[in-house]
């Protein structure tokens, strides 16, 4: 996390906190929660916060062993990434291609996605894979889908996929429900997050292992009057209109 969106999550939780009667906090918990721990009306609801709309909303890492790709993430947004690379005539071409440049026999090849995993047999090595991509026209994406729905995707992924379901986004100056839940029974004019992008998979290589990651990204969201972003000037959710 950046420092940048790490002080825009504290600055929204300190502004929900100024509404009377809500108290909002930001835990020191793992990524598997959300963000901001809200209580209103002596109920606890998790809200998640992105510093504006193109960032990436969920970034599962895959790997490949035993000509399948796997992921050991328990969320659906990473099993609808490892069901994309495995039914991808792209991805498909991309392991033929590192299979013959690595002179790995295909049926031995692994791409792990962790450091330790390097050390593997049949594992193509850090080096060889950056030679690999840096070669003129290689894509780095592995794996895209144009025009996907990733309003369901995103919305499986907060409400099924965390330890705690976030129901709210604040995104940018736009809030959102995650879902049609509302646990909250805010405004009922409060927009669903919704909308479709490009799903695309990614190698990404670092100074001593490489990552295959996921990048969701919802191209356009629908507007929202609402917002807790600091010095908004949209209605307050939590104030009735």
């Amino acid at each position: 996390m950046s420092a940048k969106s790490d002080k825009y999550e504290k600055d929204v939780a300190k502004n929900i906190d100024k509404i009377p009667g809500v108290k909002a906090e930001r835990p020191k918990v793992g990524t598997d929660y959300p963000d901001v721990k809200v209580t209103y009306n002596r109920k606890e609801v998790w809200f998640e916060v992105k510093m504006n709309h193109t960032d990436n909303l969920s970034n599962p890492r895959v790997y490949y062993t035993d000509g399948k790709w796997h992921t050991t993430y328990t969320t659906p947004a990473a099993q609808y990434t490892v069901d994309l690379l495995n039914n991808s005539e792209q991805t498909k071409q991309f392991l033929k291609d590192i299979a013959k440049f690595s002179g790995i026999p295909f049926d031995k090849l692994k791409i792990p996605t962790t450091k330790t995993g390097l050390k593997e047999p049949g594992a193509v090595p850090l080096h060889v894979m950056k030679q690999f991509f840096s070669q003129p026209g290689v894509n780095r994406y592995i794996a895209s889908k144009e025009n996907y729905n990733l309003g369901k995707v995103v919305t499986e992924h907060y409400t099924v996929g965390k330890t705690a379901p976030a129901h709210y986004m604040q995104a940018g100056d736009d809030f959102y429900m995650v879902s049609s839940a509302n646990p909250y029974k805010l405004n009922k004019k409060i927009p669903v997050l919704s909308g479709s992008g490009d799903f695309k998979v990614r190698v990404a290589t670092r100074s001593e292992y490489y990552e295959v990651q996921a990048e969701i990204k919802i191209k356009k969201m629908p507007h929202s009057d609402y917002s807790l972003a600091p010095g908004t000037k949209k209605k307050n959710p939590f104030l009735r209109d």
